[in-house]
């Protein structure tokens, strides 16, 4: 299980890096500030894509083989992207997020399958904020000029990762299928719940991706800015610890909302912005709450779905948010400012805070109260 949750890992560290990555990239001319979000969102749909087709066409394939493939091609085409700029880095980072979503979609099918799939969800996402935060860490120690120090450290990573196959199970058993359900779509509530979800998502790594050169606007050191994505990237690690800590001693509903209100009050005063060390506290609140929001969507979910259908397209939800965040952003970004991204991303927050609510108000009227309890 270790060893699933590891590999799996190495496909998304680039959702904690992003900062660091494009900041990189900005300051050698490589993209343009609206490539930004054109690169991010290409990468992020790609992996939920790669999701997709993986569970299409490879369940009856070997883990081993499915997966020593698919870290080949993660490593070879980070180490691709050292060599491209502009439409090339979208290009080369698309293939990537497809190569990532395969290692993805075996870690969850292990956690799936597993006895204890909430317990182990949460430790995926556990095991991503920190490897993240040691990835970040050490680039910003060892090499904090390095152009290519975020897909050369990915690469490494896939690398390194080939050893942890042989741990891994050889195939996947089929899961269980119900014959009697005529359709896997979610009620109406459920997709309002997915809406929610995506809201979120859109709002916060729409945010993440440019807070790089947000923070050198606001006049952050060439040192703040290196330690920024460590310090937030440690503070979701507390955040998601603080998320299973709290998890069946707080109601779902105050939770989200008030971390909701928590992302659209920390974004419309970075996107002001701040002076460079309120930044710096305000960038690190923002990973805190990031990681803390997300495991209260499993129980938004199973309420207001008890079914549970729309608990299993949360995670697709997150990834289309995680895209099309970026890409939204993307058209209000300039390379002067891009400050009224914050605020695009503060009502996106909004937004999602008001169909929560809207849940909570009607609850009553799904059928028989049949709420499943928390997960």
């Amino acid at each position: 299980m270790a060893a699933a949750l590891l590999i799996g890992t190495v496909g998304l560290v680039i959702a904690g890096v992003q900062p660091v990555f494009f900041g990189a990239l900005l300051a050698a001319d490589r993209l343009s500030a609206a490539q930004v979000g054109h690169v991010a969102a290409a990468e992020l749909v790609s992996i939920g894509i790669g999701v997709v087709i993986a569970e299409s066409f490879l369940e009856r394939v070997s883990v081993w083989l499915s997966t020593l493939v698919a870290l080949a091609l993660v490593a070879s085409l980070n180490l691709a992207t050292v060599w491209t700029s502009g439409l090339g880095v979208l290009f080369v980072r698309g293939l990537v997020g497809l190569s990532a979503g395969v290692l993805v979609w075996m870690t969850t099918g292990v956690i799936v399958r597993s006895a204890r799939p909430t317990a182990l969800s949460a430790a995926f996402l556990l095991t991503q904020a920190i490897v993240q935060f040691a990835t970040s860490t050490g680039l910003a120690i060892a090499a904090p000029n390095a152009r290519d120090g975020v897909p050369v450290t990915i690469a490494v990573l896939a690398v390194v990762a080939m050893l942890l196959v042989p741990l891994l199970p050889k195939r996947l058993n089929p899961l269980p299928r119900d014959p009697a359900q005529v359709s896997g779509l979610p009620p109406l509530r459920g997709w309002v719940v997915l809406a929610a979800s995506l809201l979120i998502q859109s709002c916060i790594v729409g945010a993440w991706v440019y807070f790089e050169p947000l923070g050198r606007q606001a006049g952050m050191t060439p040192q703040q800015v290196a330690f920024a994505v460590p310090a937030s990237l440690g503070a979701q690690v507390v955040g998601g610890f603080a998320a299973i800590f709290l998890a069946r001693r707080l109601p779902w509903f105050v939770s989200l909302i008030v971390s909701s209100i928590a992302l659209s009050a920390v974004l419309f005063i970075l996107s002001t912005p701040p002076g460079a060390t309120a930044f710096f506290v305000l960038e690190t609140l923002f990973g805190a709450v990031w990681i803390f929001i997300t495991p209260f969507l499993t129980p938004l979910s199973i309420e207001n779905d008890p079914t549970r259908r729309t608990a299993l397209l949360v995670p697709s939800a997150v990834l289309v948010g995680s895209g099309l965040g970026p890409l939204a952003a993307s058209t209000l970004a300039d390379d002067a400012s891009a400050g009224r991204v914050l605020q695009l991303c503060a009502l996106l927050a909004i937004g999602a805070t008001l169909l929560i609510v809207g849940l909570y108000v009607t609850r009553s009227r799904v059928a028989g109260g049949q709420a499943a309890p928390h997960a």
